[in-house]
């Protein structure tokens, strides 16, 4: 005998894992970037400063995604020189930053040699953000 959807017990188990995602997203963004709702440029706020090189470039390249899921940008992947002239990092930190979030597994790269947090990464991502 089936239970009738609203009486089944495990459907308080579902959820949403995208919003569950973007709720995480943007609270790991909050005081950090901000993203010009015209452009989709990303903007570095005060709590930026107190991240390290590899944060503030992964910080950015969530920035990137986070306007791409506003559908602000059209790709989610930023390439290393648009990382250094958003992220404020000389080009000798940013690529490093980079290739390190790449070899961590916390960004991966696309064919154009641009980086993008894959979404399975997203969790691990916002986490190393701290």
């Amino acid at each position: 005998m089936a239970m009738t959807d609203e009486k089944d017990p495990l459907r308080r188990l579902l959820l949403d894992a995208a919003e569950i995602d973007r709720a995480a997203l943007a609270e790991a963004l909050a005081e950090r970037v901000g993203i010009d709702t015209k452009t989709g440029r990303i903007a570095l706020l005060p709590g930026y400063a107190t991240l390290n090189s590899r944060q503030k470039a992964l910080a950015v390249v969530l920035a990137a995604k986070a306007a791409f899921l506003l559908e602000i940008r059209e790709n989610e992947a930023i390439s290393a020189s648009e990382l250094t002239s958003s992220s404020g990092l000389p080009s000798g930190t940013a690529g490093p930053s980079l290739r390190e979030l790449n070899q961590r597994g916390l960004a991966a790269q696309t064919k154009d040699r641009a980086y993008y947090v894959p979404n399975a990464r997203l969790k691990a991502a916002i986490e190393a953000l701290g």
